[in-house]
């Protein structure tokens, strides 16, 4: 099968997976209702989503040399998202990492995401440093460290802006945990925006565009923990929580589906099919625009 093929299988199958979450969102069974079966499918979908894309940015890494900076580049990409496959388990299955529960407001959920939000910015940072070059590394670095500070400190001034507003409400360390998902989210789509603009927004930016929909997840998740489907009416809440729900494993598929992509390429180059050729400049076509 061609990798042409192939790429349009998998638009295919994440095609049928969020229309099968569709339908367990809208149309799910008395019997599913009760046994909680679409709340578990809709969990597998993203599951193997998570999975299909860490399984497919290895790959990509496995087609650089351990010397070679793109391979240093993909691979912590490629840990940053077998951290996040590991989060996905640990919410599905309590039971399947030991002291799963760390505190009733910070799980082992939140160690996983955290710490592939870490490899995930250390593959920026060194994607960064190659579009710039070495000699912009201090430069770089302090950006990094800077925003990452930024970050903290906006979750932090959010936090206690909320908690003064309702002191009764969750905790502290619960609000200021889901509010820095949303905001590292920004500070990484942020900078997946800008190395796609530094890519002419080309084949190797694509990767990080999934990035960017996390950001819309949550920030919805963290605008409902922090009371704001107070203000809103009940059907703009429906449509945050299907934004929500499609965009989740929308993240996953096409950062996965870029990353097959580019994995074809780098293995067959033109024969891929993936890659056009520019028209050369003939007497037939000089003065076309």
């Amino acid at each position: 099968m061609s990798p042409q093929w192939v790429l349009r299988l998998g638009y295919f199958l994440a095609f049928t997976m969020l229309s099968l979450m569709v339908r367990e969102y809208y149309l799910p069974s008395p019997d599913e209702n009760e046994s909680g079966t679409g709340t578990l499918i809709i969990n597998y979908i993203s599951l193997v989503s998570a999975i299909g894309a860490a399984v497919i940015a290895s790959m990509v890494a496995g087609q650089f040399s351990k010397g070679e900076s793109p391979h240093r580049i993909w691979v912590l990409f490629s840990v940053g998202l077998w951290l996040w496959v590991a989060g996905e388990v640990s919410v599905m299955d309590y039971s399947f990492f030991p002291a799963d529960n760390i505190s009733p407001d910070f799980e082992m959920v939140d160690v996983f995401w955290l710490l592939g939000y870490l490899f995930l910015g250390l593959s920026l940072f060194l994607q960064l440093l190659a579009a710039y070059g070495v000699k912009h590394r201090r430069r770089i670095y302090l950006f990094y460290v800077g925003m990452v500070a930024f970050a903290v400190l906006v979750a932090a001034g959010l936090t206690i802006l909320i908690r003064n507003q309702n002191p009764e409400g969750d905790s502290w360390l619960f609000l200021f945990v889901t509010l820095l998902y949303p905001v590292l989210d920004v500070f990484e789509g942020g900078t997946a925006l800008w190395l796609s603009f530094l890519f002419a927004r080309g084949q190797w930016s694509r990767p990080w565009w999934g990035l960017i929909l996390f950001a819309i997840t949550d920030g919805i998740d963290a605008f409902y923990w922090s009371g704001g489907y107070n203000l809103v009416p009940v059907s703009f809440q429906n449509i945050l929580d299907f934004v929500s729900l499609i965009t989740y494993p929308s993240s996953y598929m096409i950062a996965g589906l870029a990353l097959l992509s580019n994995f074809f390429i780098l293995r067959y180059g033109m024969n891929s099919g993936l890659l056009t050729v520019p028209k050369k400049k003939t007497l037939s076509n000089l003065g076309k625009g």
